[in-house]
C-alpha cells in the first residue's frame, strides 16, 4: 500500500469539502430547474384553459330576425287560409282550430264545430299543396327557431355562450339557413321527432288559430 506523508494527510478534509460544496451546488441548479419547468407548465396549461374559456364564451352568429321573417310568412298563410275555411262555411270566424298532420302525413282539423264541416275543411286543406308545403315548413322548423331565440336571448343577456347551438352553426354563413340549422338540431337530437313531421300522435307538432 503506498504511504501518504502528511501534508497530503492534512489536505483530505479541505478537498472532501469542496467535494461537498460543488455536489450542493448542482442539486440546487436541478431543483431550480425542475421549480421552473413545473411553473412553465402551470403557466401554460392556464395559458390553454383561458384560450378555451375565451372560445367557450363566443357565441356564433345567426340571423334570428330573418329566420322570424321567413317563417313568419309561413305562419300567416296557415292562419289566413284556415280562417277564410271558416268564413267559406259560414262558420264562426273566432272559433278555435288546431291544426296537425298525422302519422301519414295528412291534415287533420279539430275544433267547436260541426263534424261534417271539420271533415269538410279538413278534405279541402289536404288538396292544396301550398298549404301541407307551408304547414311542414313550420312543423319542421319552428321548434328550432324558438331554441335559436332562446339561446341568443341568454347570450345576450348573460353573456354565455352554448356549446350545442355552436355545434350545430356552419362557419360558412351559407350553410346557416334556418332549414340548415333545423336539419343539424334534428340530427343531434337523434331523431326523436322525424324531420318529414310524423312523431308519435301524442308529439305531433299543432298548429292553432283564435
Amino acid at each position: 500500500m503506498a504511504q501518504i506523508t502528511t501534508e497530503q494527510a492534512l489536505q483530505i478534509p479541505q478537498q472532501l469539502q469542496r467535494q461537498g460544496s460543488r455536489s450542493g451546488s448542482d442539486g440546487s441548479t436541478t431543483a431550480s430547474n425542475s421549480s421552473n419547468a413545473a411553473s412553465s407548465t402551470v403557466l401554460s396549461d392556464e395559458t390553454v384553459t383561458l384560450r378555451e374559456l375565451q372560445v367557450t364564451r363566443t357565441l356564433k352568429n345567426v340571423s334570428v330576425e330573418s329566420y322570424k321573417s321567413e317563417l313568419g310568412q309561413d305562419s300567416t298563410f296557415v292562419k289566413e287560409t284556415l280562417r277564410n275555411k271558416l268564413a267559406e262555411y259560414n262558420l264562426n270566424p273566432n272559433i278555435r282550430l288546431t291544426a296537425s298532420k298525422d302519422m301519414f302525413g295528412n291534415m287533420e282539423v279539430k275544433g267547436a264545430v260541426l263534424q261534417g264541416d271539420l271533415e269538410k275543411i279538413t278534405t279541402d286543406l289536404n288538396k292544396s299543396q301550398a298549404f301541407s308545403d307551408a304547414f311542414s315548413r313550420i312543423q319542421q322548423q319552428q321548434p328550432t327557431l324558438d331554441y335559436v331565440d332562446n339561446v341568443v336571448k341568454l347570450s345576450n343577456t348573460y353573456g354565455v355562450s352554448n356549446a350545442l347551438f355552436n355545434s350545430i352553426v356552419s362557419e360558412d354563413e351559407a350553410f346557416n339557413g334556418l332549414n340548415d340549422i333545423a336539419h343539424r338540431y334534428q340530427a343531434l337530437k337523434g331523431g326523436a321527432e322525424s324531420y318529414d313531421g310524423n312523431s308519435q300522435a301524442g308529439e305531433r307538432f299543432q298548429f292553432i288559430v283564435n
